[in-house]
């Protein structure tokens, strides 16, 4: 993350030490035992929002940030909601999740603002008797 902001704003600031970080809303995200990133989320009226979705570097493009990104948009789903995040322009993983069907709603100088929602069951299972 710290190399996305560099390049953006020039330096980086951490949002939080050790003792002001929040854990609130975190989850692990391990492979085999071992720990490889972590995700958090807000739970919002109309929406879910992936605060953070962090896959240590060696661990990437194996499919673990998309499982976890599948299983909160199925919890998102359950209830009825899309998922929202945002990305940093500087941050290529701007492409993953576009390849994983976000679409982007609205763009500044530093930010993409994405959504996702699930298909409709129904839209699925068309896709199934036409396919």
């Amino acid at each position: 993350m710290r190399e996305y902001a560099e390049a953006l704003w020039g330096s980086w600031k951490p949002s939080s030490t050790i003792e002001t970080f929040d854990l609130t809303n975190h989850q692990v995200v391990e492979c085999d035992g071992v720990r490889i990133g972590c995700v958090a989320v807000n739970w919002q009226p109309d929406h879910l929002f992936i605060a953070k979705l962090y896959i240590d570097t060696p661990f990437q493009r194996q499919g673990f940030g998309a499982a976890v990104l599948e299983m909160k948009l199925k919890e998102a789903n359950a209830r009825g909601l899309p998922i929202k995040l945002s990305v940093l322009t500087t941050n290529p993983a701007d492409a993953f999740y576009r390849r994983e069907g976000f679409i982007v709603e609205t763009e500044t100088a530093e930010r993409r603002q994405m959504s996702k929602r699930a298909p409709a069951v129904s839209d699925g299972v068309r896709a199934i008797c036409n396919g």
